[in-house]
């Protein structure tokens, strides 16, 4: 060997994540560089591109924020035009994920000749830099190729100029950055960049036949003039090395008259590592960007039910330390946005999307959703014992515990009643449109609370639409959509027929199609869904010798009441009154005892006298 080059180890260089570093500048007329480069922004959208675990979390959060969309505080939709080809919910989209990717988004403000703001454009927040004290903007539609950059002032009101104005909303994240705002997730960074990774491994292996680190020993290598052999060293360093390719060893040997020898020096199950390292990597991108479980964006994990109330519970976890106060932010910035531009009047809120359909039939439901599961859907409080299957509840080992009970049982008196006799309204302030059909048995007892009429929303719905044709399914959408309420066709049109019958619509069908005519002495009366206390069909007379005091005095009483209102019974007894009544009744006849007594709470549509 000539003592000069006879084996070298190419080294990789160390992964080094690009960092949010700022230039120093006195000027204020200059934008400040962001990141190496300038290009930290770029750097940021490159890994939202390459990590599907980063851009899905990104897109869930985006969804879960979102929800049914950016509504007035009524409740009514935002009628905006924000420009030519953007509809206000793509608009809206792209703020969001841009505010999610870079903790900061951007606006730019038109104005026509006479400063009135005329349009809205959402600018991708990496085509921005700004000054020390954001006071200007630089826009370029390519920053790596220093493509030259439009400037603009930030958004103040009355401008006098008439030159388009960025309105520039950022978030707080500590950091070491004194200009641009550093995204939330900066924590997770190198196992978004190792995802990535992980994916470009794979695929490599795949191209390469899964070859891996090799050792190529050159033999006659002392003859080898030193150029040739650095020659040599580049270009196999340039063709083969790197995470895209083979990782090799190059060693030259003294002439002993053999050839070039290749060896295989790695273990052949890499792939297995890098899988452990992939979950490892997820892990911690969910921790970073305060993922509750993976199970909201469609991820199932080794120990988890995946059942509904396992996801229904990660979901509000997550809405309550995360999406509640991302939407406070934005909400603030939309405000200050809509409000001082002068394109909307009024607060704005986001509206929830269920996170269960409710499509599916009643017997279904029956079948797969808890009696909690299936209150939250119609909007009403989760019971103590409320966390089992429908079928569950009505077994005959449950009404073997009341029996053998009894005594311990929640029996309200006349002092009960004497809490509760300012609610309810007089029978004779209402007419009748038609009674409820709705007869709780022993067998479904438990089911009864989910019969709580919402006819009068959907009554004042229809009348509200102001529309002369729709089709059934449409107007069940709507219903749905609107009101979070799921109805049969059967149920819209029995309820269409109530409202007729009682003269507040004329309605006709003609092929699914539904035509509306209100009428003009009934179309301000508003239909309501009201209860009233009474005996069961079958059990004798409404009071007898043995009738508790308290359900004597409700009778007598001699009134309707809502559904709020017996609600707030049940809150301030501590007892559903609506499922179990007065308490516990055991029927003579037949030598059975049932949590409720004889009486129930019987629906009625009414319309108020004038």
């Amino acid at each position: 060997m000539n003592g000069k080059i006879a084996t070298e180890v190419i080294k990789f260089e160390a992964c080094n994540i690009p960092k949010p570093y700022e230039n120093t500048t006195k000027s204020d007329n200059v934008y400040v560089d962001y990141g190496q480069d300038n290009l930290y922004p770029e750097f940021l959208l490159n890994q939202y591109g390459n990590s599907p675990t980063h851009s899905s979390i990104i897109n869930a959060k985006a969804t879960y924020i979102i929800g049914d969309g950016l509504k007035l505080s009524n409740g009514s939709d935002v009628n905006v035009h924000v420009n030519v080809a953007d509809t206000f919910a793509s608009f809206i989209g792209k703020i969001v994920k841009d505010y999610l990717i870079f903790n900061y988004f951007c606006v730019e403000v038109v104005y026509n000749a006479f400063n009135k703001p005329i349009e809205l454009h959402s600018i991708p927040a990496h085509k921005i830099r700004t000054n020390k004290t954001k006071t200007k903007f630089w826009y370029s539609e390519d920053w790596i190729y220093n493509k030259k950059p439009i400037v603009y002032d930030r958004l103040k009101k009355n401008p006098t100029d008439a030159n388009s104005k960025i309105f520039f909303f950022e978030g707080y994240f500590p950091s070491i950055s004194n200009v641009y705002p550093t995204p939330e997730y900066v924590g997770s960074l190198k196992s978004i960049v190792t995802d990535g990774a992980i994916r470009d491994f794979n695929l490599n292996n795949i191209k390469n036949h899964f070859a891996v680190s090799t050792i190529i020993t050159f033999f006659n290598g002392s003859n080898v003039p030193d150029d040739i052999k650095q020659k040599t060293l580049q270009t196999i360093k340039n063709s083969y090395t790197g995470e895209n390719g083979n990782k090799i060893i190059i060693d030259f040997q003294d002439d002993n008259g053999k050839g070039a020898e290749v060896t295989n020096v790695s273990p052949n199950e890499w792939d297995k590592a890098y899988s452990v390292l992939r979950d490892a990597v997820s892990d911690d991108i969910y921790r970073g960007h305060q993922v509750t479980s993976p199970m909201l964006l469609g991820v199932k994990t080794e120990g988890q039910l995946g059942g509904a109330t396992e996801l229904e519970t990660a979901y509000e976890i997550f809405k309550n330390t995360y999406i509640r106060q991302k939407r406070s932010e934005l909400l603030s910035a939309f405000t200050k946005l809509f409000v001082e531009t002068g394109f909307i009047s009024g607060e704005l809120i986001f509206k929830d999307r269920p996170l269960f359909n409710n499509d599916a039939s009643e017997a279904l439901k029956e079948k797969i959703f808890t009696l909690n599961e299936l209150r939250s859907l119609y909007g009403l409080q989760a019971l103590v014992d409320g966390d089992k299957l429908l079928s569950q509840l009505g077994t005959k080992s449950n009404f073997s515990k009341v029996e053998d009970e009894r005594g311990d049982l929640k029996h309200l008196s006349d002092e009960d009643f004497v809490r509760i006799c300012h609610l309810g309204s007089g029978r004779d302030l209402f007419e009748f449109i038609s009674e409820g059909e709705y007869v709780a048995t022993k067998e479904d007892f438990n089911k009864v609370e989910l019969k709580f009429d919402e006819q009068s929303d959907i009554a004042d719905y229809i009348l509200k639409i102001r529309k002369e044709r729709i089709s059934i399914d449409d107007l069940r959408i709507g219903v749905r959509k609107d009101l979070g309420i799921a109805i049969t066709k059967a149920d819209l049109l029995n309820t269409l027929s109530q409202l007729k019958d009682a003269g507040v619509i004329n309605y006709s069908v003609n092929n699914d199609t539904i035509e509306l005519k209100p009428v003009a002495s009934k179309k301000d009366r508003r239909v309501e869904v009201v209860y009233s206390y009474e005996v069961r069909p079958g059990l004798g007379d409404a009071v007898t010798p043995t009738t508790r005091p308290f359900c004597k005095r409700m009778i007598d009483n001699n009134r309707f009441y809502s559904r709020k209102e017996i609600e707030s019974m049940s809150e301030l007894f501590g007892y559903d009154i609506f499922s179990y009544g007065g308490g516990f009744y055991h029927n003579p006849k037949t030598g059975t005892t049932t949590p409720h007594c004889r009486h129930q709470f019987k629906s009625y549509s009414v319309v108020r006298k004038k």
